[in-house]
């Protein structure tokens, strides 16, 4: 008589880098399950790709507005009575705010840096709620899920790069931004039409609403759903106490901000 001995349930196996992101755009249940195995080092091609990938709306867009920039200070310059007598070289100064170094490169690069950042603080603060309420994952696999569900986001900056390029035309009013009722910009005079405080915080938020959002939103919750055995229920509630709180931040930075520049202006 053969004696059969079950053996454990076999662990989900690593997908590696492109197996990841057809998962996590397939199957995303399934693949973020891997996770909690440690998966190799996946996460980070992503994360160094993410990088990369949030730079290229920026360097599309850099010429075209450091074009739209020097067109703007010329006519400034040109209606500027006695500027000529300034001493000041208007082509100098123009060249100086239109190069590359400030209109492409620090601009770039301070998007890689704050994407980088952006990545901790989700991962952070999703790890602290997730531990308060039961959550058994380390900050490594939560870190890696808020990786991994940037996803769409990549996507959407690959998409953007190609749009500006192809129509050399920037994207003004990113989301639903364009509902905000925004005042229309005065090229002969681009201070005086700045929105009031309320419109431009109104402005931003839905500038952040779009389909890459709740598509990023629901990749999260399937995640720390896999990686916390947290109830589904439990991962909404955290996703979205998280997306609240960092908008709400971001809404008081935007309010302060144009009260700033509001009275730095004399509005």
């Amino acid at each position: 008589m053969t004696e059969t001995t079950a053996s454990p349930a076999a662990a989900p196996a690593n997908p590696g880098f492109l197996g990841m992101v057809w998962g996590v755009l397939a199957k995303p249940s399934t693949t973020f399950a891997t996770l909690r195995n440690g998966n190799g080092r996946a996460w980070i091609v992503m994360a160094v790709l993410g990088m990369i990938l949030v730079m290229l709306p920026i360097i599309a867009r850099g010429p075209i507005a450091a074009q739209q920039t020097r067109e703007l200070m010329q006519e400034q310059f040109q209606n500027q009575p006695g500027f000529e007598d300034s001493g000041v070289d208007a082509d100098q100064a123009a060249s100086f705010a239109t190069s590359p170094i400030l209109t492409t490169i620090v601009p770039a690069i301070g998007a890689a840096i704050g994407r980088i950042f952006g990545w901790l603080l989700w991962g952070g603060a999703l790890y602290l709620l997730a531990s308060m309420v039961g959550g058994r994952s380390s900050f490594l696999q939560i870190f890696q899920v808020v990786i991994w569900a940037w996803l769409p986001y990549a996507l959407r900056t690959v998409l953007q790069a190609i749009y500006i390029t192809a129509t050399q035309t920037l994207i003004a009013n990113p989301g639903l931004s364009g509902f905000a009722g925004a005042p229309t910009p005065d090229p002969s005079n681009p201070f005086g039409s700045m929105p009031s405080t309320g419109t431009a915080v109104l402005q931003t938020f839905l500038g952040q609403i779009d389909i890459y959002l709740f598509w990023y939103l629901a990749l999260l919750v399937v995640g720390i759903t896999a990686v916390t055995k947290l109830s589904r229920r439990k991962s909404i509630g955290l996703v979205l106490i998280v997306w609240v709180v960092f908008m709400a931040i971001r809404l008081i930075g935007t309010a302060v901000s144009t009260n700033l520049a509001s009275g730095f202006l004399g509005g």
